[in-house]
């Protein structure tokens, strides 16, 4: 019994494709290594391995970002809310990376989702408004505190992004949404390279 992998590759052979010269994209590197097994087995000379990534990795080379760690992330996140913070209301570090590493997470949601960013931040901040609307006008500092830093998500992302972007650096989200940014632009630099997606059931 044939893999499906080996059964792709015969595919390739018999179609007169130049294996060496494709750029294969599998779901991981482990992918990757069971492809390399492979290859021998449907080739009967020596070649030259064809280029074998993740799709992470694939991901990357269209966004022109590295990933960095979430420590990483939260210091540069840190960076942008102190600069954008009125003194008084600054949060030291340790607080301060409990609710951030929330909100990163939406921040890499909202990314990897394509949604358009300030409409999203405008939407929740208005909600917010309503959750805490009254009939009195005034407003306790508490809560005028509390809406103040919902009418500034969209400025913290904003310049947080910016930053990483910089940098050419980024978390998952941002790298995919550079990724589809970049697209058009590494088809038409790459017109004669041929990608192969191998071993995909689902693509978000």
């Amino acid at each position: 019994m044939t893999t499906f992998i080996f059964d792709v590759l015969k595919d390739l052979q018999h179609s007169g494709v130049n294996i060496s010269k494709l750029t294969f994209v599998l779901p991981s590197k482990r992918a990757g290594l069971f492809l390399k097994h492979q290859l021998y087995k449907v080739t009967n000379k020596t070649i030259f391995s064809p280029q074998i990534i993740s799709i992470e990795e694939f991901v990357e080379t269209l966004s022109q970002l590295k990933t960095i760690s979430n420590t990483e992330l939260l210091f540069e996140f840190y960076s942008s809310y102190v600069q954008l913070t009125n003194k008084g209301n600054i949060d030291a570090f340790e607080p301060f990376s409990k609710w951030a590493q929330l909100l990163l997470q939406d921040f890499n949601e909202i990314d990897r989702h394509l949604i358009p960013q300030e409409k999203i931040f405008n939407y929740l901040s208005d909600i917010q408004e309503l959750n805490h609307w009254s009939l009195e006008d005034k407003k306790t500092d508490f809560v005028k505190n509390y809406l103040s830093f919902w009418n500034k998500l969209y400025n913290y992302y904003a310049h947080f992004t910016q930053k990483l972007l910089n940098k050419n650096i980024g978390y998952q989200g941002l790298i995919y949404r550079e990724a589809v940014e970049n697209l058009e632009s590494y088809i038409q630099n790459n017109t004669n390279k041929q990608h192969v997606f191998l071993g995909f059931n689902a693509l978000n």
